[in-house]
């Protein structure tokens, strides 16, 4: 006898009754509201972060489509949301349930119903049928976006399909919708012409025939729905239109209501209200506030690991343009320093030269003076000016060559169980943005004379007119007053004293050179720290929405163990509900659920109701964090697994469960984030690979 038929009187022989349980859904509601308010804290302090940080603002965009909004009132009825591909009968199927107007059902035209319009069943107390754009019309992305928004208040999908070809768009959506974990019901319209009385009369008289021959529609939806993990929760045949008529046609109406199928529909969706309104509810709830966290998440992640990639880049070429700028000013300053020691040693054998010693003397020599001060202050202008151009030509180069690297694509990790659903963004504008934290800082430093680094230069050419000119030429005019006799008499004196001069002249060239590039220097260093500066705050900003992904991640965690409380409190296990130590939550799929070491027997002999699987164990241990894999396994499925092989870093698990490939691959990543270790769940024919 399958377990889950054992009853519930054998649980109460086994381990006693079940206390006495409150109400859970106030619990619940306030689990949702707190973790509510966790992502609006986050979200808050997230923007706020992002927009005054000048680096990380060009995601500002990323962000604000994360925006936190209020959840839906917890009230409304249960809310029955339609889709499927254009033309596929939902506005049809929609004044079937409702009895609404039929001027949203379509004449065979691409789009007919481009908005949203909800409306109560009439034959089902408290359920709402929603019915949405169609998906896969061709320029229908608005429609899609529009339909999609409608999916994570909803408490089920009626996925309504027609026996016609299946498009990959079609199958696109289809597959959307279930990675977002929703419980789908399909409906399957299969047409048949009502034109007149004689399409009625066909129709009636062989109505089997209509729904003959299309299992085949049903197998390919349940593959799109497997890839992403997912089965359907019923699958229904329904002639949509000849519901449709059933409650026109006074004559034929319960006919063509019988004949229709549309009361098995009915069936599944009272049956889903009876039995599991308050679990549909309770997941409703968790799973609006955990799409936000999803969203938020995945886009405080993007900001991150592009503000990441950003810094590092900018890292990179800063350290590039430090070594470039350094050679070059290094080069520039060796160069200043040849060109002062060989002018001023031109001058050395001037005296030669003279050969009237009189009052001329002084003026011949101011002569020559005024041409080598000339001589200095073009040829340090020139190294300078060369020195600023080299200067931005490096940085520029260095830039180009940052921005036009290769960089890795972001690695978006965040919430465990959303690593699958993310989309990857390219890294293409990544590294383009990220230059400008050091080479705008340069080129406006050295892209000009009127910048720091060429007032830096300026001040040798200041200094050479204004510190060695005035003073050098009085000592000169000095030399030659007082000592104009003594000079006609000693040429050698006047080779001396000139010699003195001009090396006083030099050191004191070498000395404002040597000033001048200290503050080039200098200059450079200051932009280079801000651009460390800058580095280091938007690596704060980085560091604060990876810390904001962690609160996130810590209050879905919570969110998913109040939710299944919740779930197993509603399904009258209150004992079972109090020994829940933590959860791993895959919405749509599974949840696994670490409980006490006394509760492990009862959770898998008497495993409770629930809308989604329910898999138990205990606390795994440090060591070998997968060696209780088996214990979950066991309640994926009522297949014992054919074998486990464990070790530290990974565990296998093999069963002939009659499971898709794409179910076990979702377990197998639940499991995995659940138990902090790589678990595989394989069948048999696969170990050989693994093994290897």
């Amino acid at each position: 006898m399958n377990r889950h038929d054992w009853s519930s009187a054998a649980k109460d022989q086994f381990f006693g009754p079940e206390p006495d349980g409150n109400d859970p859904l106030p619990a619940h509601t306030k689990a949702v509201a707190s973790c509510g308010a966790t992502l609006k804290e986050s979200y808050r302090r997230s923007h706020e972060a992002v927009f005054t940080n000048e680096t990380a603002r060009q995601f500002l965009d990323t962000l604000a489509r994360a925006e936190v909004m209020d959840a839906s009132p917890s009230a409304r009825p249960m809310r029955v949301v339609m889709m499927g591909r254009t033309m596929a009968g939902k506005s049809t199927l929609l004044a079937a349930l409702t009895g609404g107007s039929s001027e949203r059902v379509g004449i065979g035209a691409q789009r007919t119903s481009r908005d949203v319009f909800a409306a109560p069943a009439l034959d089902l107390l408290d359920i709402e049928i929603v019915d949405t754009p169609g998906v896969g019309a061709k320029d229908g992305a608005d429609d899609a976006a529009k339909a999609m928004a409608e999916v994570p208040g909803a408490d089920l999908v009626l996925w309504v399909a027609s026996n016609d070809s299946f498009q990959e768009e079609t199958a696109q959506a289809l597959r959307a919708v279930a990675f977002r974990g929703k419980p789908v019901v399909v409906v399957l319209n299969c047409r048949a012409p009502l034109v007149d009385d004689l399409d009625r009369e066909d129709f009636l008289e062989d109505r089997d025939s209509v729904f003959a021959q299309h299992e085949g529609h049903f197998k390919t939806i349940r593959s799109h729905l497997s890839s992403a993990g997912v089965r359907p929760a019923a699958e229904v045949m329904l002639h949509a239109e000849a519901a449709r008529r059933a409650r026109q046609d006074g004559e034929y109406s319960a006919e063509l209501r019988e004949a229709s199928r549309v009361s098995v529909l009915l069936a599944v969706l009272g049956q889903e209200s009876q039995d599991r309104r308050v679990a549909r509810r309770v997941l409703r709830e968790a799973d609006e506030v955990r799409t936000q966290a999803q969203t938020l998440s995945e886009a405080l992640a993007v900001v991150e690991q592009q503000g990441r990639e950003i810094v590092l880049v900018s890292q990179g070429m800063r350290e590039d343009q430090e070594r470039r700028t350094g050679r070059l000013v290094d080069a520039a300053k060796q160069r200043m320093e040849d060109d002062v020691v060989r002018l001023v040693g031109q001058r050395q054998g001037w005296h030669q030269n003279v050969t009237d010693f009189g009052p001329d003397v002084a003026e011949e020599w101011d002569k020559e003076h005024d041409a080598l001060i000339a001589d200095l202050d073009d040829v340090l202008s020139e190294r300078l000016s060369n020195l600023a151009s080299g200067l931005q030509e490096a940085s520029l180069a260095a830039e180009h060559e940052w921005r036009t690297v290769v960089a890795p694509g972001p690695k978006v990790e965040g919430l465990r169980d959303f690593r699958g659903l993310w989309k990857r963004r390219a890294a293409g504008g990544v590294v383009g943005g990220g230059g400008a934290l050091a080479s705008a800082a340069i080129g406006a430093y050295v892209g000009s004379v009127g910048g720091p680094v060429g007032t830096a230069i300026g001040a040798v050419v200041m200094g050479l007119g204004s510190l060695i000119v005035t003073p050098l030429r009085k000592k000169v005019q000095s030399l030659f007053a007082s000592k104009a006799k003594i000079l006609e008499e000693n040429r050698e004196l006047l080779r001396t004293e000139i010699g003195k001069i001009l090396h006083e002249l030099e050191d004191r060239v070498l000395t404002e050179v040597t000033g001048t590039i200290a503050r080039v220097r200098e200059d450079l260093l200051l932009v280079y720290a801000r651009c460390a500066e800058a580095e280091k705050d938007a690596l704060a900003v980085a560091d604060l929405l990876a810390h904001h992904q962690q609160l996130i991640g810590a209050a879905v965690s919570t969110l998913d163990r109040e939710t299944v409380v919740c779930l197993l409190n509603a399904d009258s296990r209150p004992r079972l509900a109090a020994s829940v130590e933590r959860v791993t939550r895959l919405p749509g799929i599974c949840a696994a659920v670490q409980v006490a070491e006394h509760a492990l027997a009862e959770a898998w002999l008497f495993p409770p109701s629930s809308p989604e699987i329910l898999t138990f164990g205990r606390t795994p241990p440090l060591d070998m964090p997968g060696a209780h894999a088996v214990s979950y396994v066991l309640g994926l499925t009522e297949e014992v697994p054919n074998s486990i092989r464990c070790r530290p870093a990974k565990t296998v698990v093999t069963t002939y469960a009659p499971v898709p490939s794409q179910v076990l691959a979702a377990w197998s990543a639940t499991l995995s984030d659940h138990l902090s270790t790589q678990v595989d769940i394989v069948r048999p024919n696969a170990t050989r690979s693994e093994s290897a």
